[in-house]
């Protein structure tokens, strides 16, 4: 590659300066960030009755065991007895219909 001509020095002058004023433009925003947190002591959010309903339902949620004993009690139950159906293709016709779109 040949690269000749002033006008090509220029663009590359141009490239330089851009990506110098990037970094520059960086590294202020990262001071104001830093600045924020003075001012930030003073500020003040209200959560809506929606977002505070919607932050009590993860806060059950995440309380919540994982394993529910009950519901694998009632199942091993019904397996016992025979209640439970195991059929691997009815079980995958109910989970393609729950999925998919009617």
């Amino acid at each position: 590659m040949r690269i000749t001509g002033q006008e090509t020095t220029n663009n590359a002058q141009r490239s330089e300066k851009a990506a110098r004023s990037k970094e520059a433009s960086r590294t202020k925003s990262s001071e104001d960030i830093d600045n924020s947190s003075e001012v930030a002591a003073s500020d003040k959010v209200e959560l809506s009755p929606q977002a505070r309903d919607i932050k009590r339902a993860r806060e059950v949620a995440q309380s919540a065991p994982e394993i529910r004993a009950d519901k694998v009690e009632a199942a091993r139950r019904a397996l016992q007895s025979g209640k439970l159906n195991l059929n691997g293709k009815d079980l995958a016709e109910k989970l393609l219909k729950d999925i998919l779109p009617s």
